[in-house]
């Protein structure tokens, strides 16, 4: 069975774009029918720190949420991200499952504008 996974990204590195771009192919690499939005900048939601790279990536995984959670998560750490850079401001990656098989799973992330101007371009249908 297929499950549908609808995935935030954001990172706020001076080499954000590289590192979402390498992102995306790896999602593309681990998912199926993957489907991208244009990648687009949002200021940070604390209003400190410097401006964020974002997109949002929609496909099926056959893994379960939790098994596919630990995934992204692990990206995350083998791309830099550590509980002392996330003090300090400084994203390298940031992956987020907000929807999983419909469920919307992140609540706040799934009303953000960092999540909706992406969700947008790629289920248009959506408020």
């Amino acid at each position: 069975m297929l499950n549908k996974v609808v995935i935030s990204l954001g990172s706020n590195t001076p080499d954000s774009n590289s590192r979402m771009m390498q992102a995306m192919m790896w999602l593309e690499e681990n998912l199926i029918s993957f489907k991208c939005s244009a990648i687009y900048s949002t200021p940070p939601l604390s209003g400190v720190g410097s401006d964020y790279l974002n997109a949002v990536v929609v496909g099926e995984t056959k893994c379960e949420q939790n098994e596919f959670n630990l995934m992204l998560k692990d990206y995350e750490k083998s791309s830099g991200r550590t509980p002392e850079a996330k003090k300090t401001g400084v994203v390298p990656i940031d992956l987020d499952i907000v929807i999983f098989n419909d469920q919307i799973v992140r609540h706040k992330d799934y009303s953000y504008d960092f999540f909706k101007i992406g969700y947008r371009q790629i289920v248009p249908d959506q408020s």
